[in-house]
């Protein structure tokens, strides 16, 4: 027996996922990119394809219940009835799946144009479509295409904002009264459209049919899923240019993305004529409409007060890890010869401070424990010795560091040795060129731009898509 066999070599892809956001700033960004967009685009919801068949499959849950079907003897005793979660989740699991495997027989048969890329569970699918797959009518791993599919797969990655559109509860009860307007125009919706809502029936008499099966665990071949159901699938959901064209209306209408300040962003991406935009100039850009109301203004303005705080910081931080150990006079001049100095952080943080105070109440909990803490690198400075100075900001930098690293059970990357000497944990990184302010955050903007990109059926440039 070898002792190899008890271990791996080393991975850097494995580490470096731990690597993320050593200042743990993204719950300051994030707290003031969701102001804008309020939960309706993340970095795990922003495909109108995905949200689409999120409505769709609630919407035939929806049906199912109204229906009240009767469930098989094993079923019954497994889930109650059709209105509990567990059944609800099931389902979800289920359609899914069958949506995966008939994009993916589409695009085998190549009868039909499909783009997979943003299918949820494709990698797997691809895999099992090899055989005859069986799709198993449970909630366990037996029925799911991803490992934890309930919460990676599209509707656990959609439930926050179909949540916070108030067309369910956390049970996924859709019978709410807060809930019957959205149901309503999702209603209207389907009738308009004669495909979706023909797969819609589709799906409630499948369903329906498999309940009847006497199996706690009911199960079905691929190959004897009805052709109406994949032909549907795919002609609904071949592309996002497709979805994006026959939901584009109702999506707007239901998130409130084109009004307010998302509106303007809206506005401020799609008729950009900057060859490549950057994300302060669609928030400049977005700021100058005139017709934002003073609240939804104050939203962006804000964005724009904090981040470079935020980006020079990173900044700093950046140096402190470019090296594998380096002096405090070395730090400093690699600082300076960057467009720094002592006071680049120091006056943003005072400003902040002085013209922003009402940015702090915007954040609560940790954010604003975090948030406060990079206020006060505005204080606490003495003399006008620039180098002592910045070793204060420096030892600043890195105590706010090493608590957050004691949050996560972690050590710290970067660290001030016995000699005073700065030593970095982790690999190297490199210290690229970044004008002084410029941002470094990005604010949903990259995601906002995907939705977009559905929606109007462009690509990034504005061209339209193939």
């Amino acid at each position: 027996m070898y002792i190899s066999q008890f271990f791996t070599r080393y991975d850097e892809t494995i580490t470096q996922s731990l690597n993320i956001d050593p200042l743990g700033i993204t719950m300051i960004w994030s707290r003031l990119g969701q102001r804008i967009f309020s939960s309706r685009v993340s970095s795990i919801s922003n495909d109108v394809r995905n949200y689409t068949v999120s409505l769709l499959h609630h919407y035939v849950l929806k049906l199912l219940v109204e229906n009240e079907p009767s469930l098989s003897t094993p079923l019954q005793k497994l889930y109650g009835k059709v209105d509990s979660l567990a059944f609800k989740q099931a389902c979800l699991i289920y359609l899914e799946n069958i949506f995966v495997f008939s994009i993916l027989d589409a695009e085998n048969s190549q009868n039909f144009e499909v783009d997979t890329r943003g299918i949820l569970g494709s990698s797997k699918a691809r895999t099992k479509m090899e055989q005859n797959p069986s799709l198993f009518f449970t909630k366990e791993s037996r029925g799911q295409l991803l490992v934890r599919q309930l919460t990676l797969g599209v509707s656990g990655r959609y439930k926050t904002p179909f949540l916070d559109m108030k067309f369910f509860d956390k049970e996924f009860c859709y019978h709410q009264p807060e809930s019957v307007k959205q149901w309503q125009e999702t209603h209207e919706f389907m009738k308009s459209n004669e495909d979706l809502g023909q797969l819609a029936k589709y799906l409630v008499e499948h369903l329906t049919e498999l309940m009847e099966i006497n199996d706690a665990c009911p199960h079905i071949d691929w190959k004897e899923i009805s052709e109406d159901i994949k032909s549907s699938y795919t002609k609904c959901f071949a592309t996002s240019a497709i979805v994006g064209k026959q939901s584009k209306d109702f999506w707007l209408r239901i998130t409130g993305l084109n009004q307010n300040a998302a509106g303007s962003l809206y506005q401020a991406i799609t008729n950009s004529n900057e060859e490549s935009p950057t994300i302060q100039d669609y928030f400049e850009q977005a700021i100058s409409d005139t017709t934002l109301s003073k609240d939804d203004k104050n939203k962006l303005e804000n964005v724009c007060a904090v981040e470079p705080l935020l980006a020079e910081c990173d900044f700093l931080f950046t140096v402190l890890m470019s090296q594998a150990t380096q002096t405090k006079k070395a730090v400093y001049q690699t600082y300076k010869k960057h467009g720094r100095d002592v006071s680049s952080i120091i006056s943003l943080a005072a400003d902040l401070q002085h013209h922003h105070p009402d940015i702090t109440e915007l954040f609560n909990g940790i954010a604003a424990k975090r948030y406060s803490q990079l206020l006060d690198f505005a204080s606490g400075f003495n003399g006008e010795n620039n180098q002592i100075n910045m070793d204060t900001l420096v030892h600043k930098l890195l105590q706010y560091h090493q608590t957050i690293m004691n949050q996560r059970g972690q050590m710290a990357w970067v660290e001030e040795n016995k000699e005073g000497v700065y030593r970095c944990n982790i690999k190297q990184r490199a210290l690229v060129e970044r004008p002084y302010k410029s941002w470094n955050n990005r604010y949903y903007i990259d995601q906002f731009k995907n939705l977009i990109q559905g929606l109007e059926g462009i690509n990034l440039k504005g061209k339209p898509n193939d």
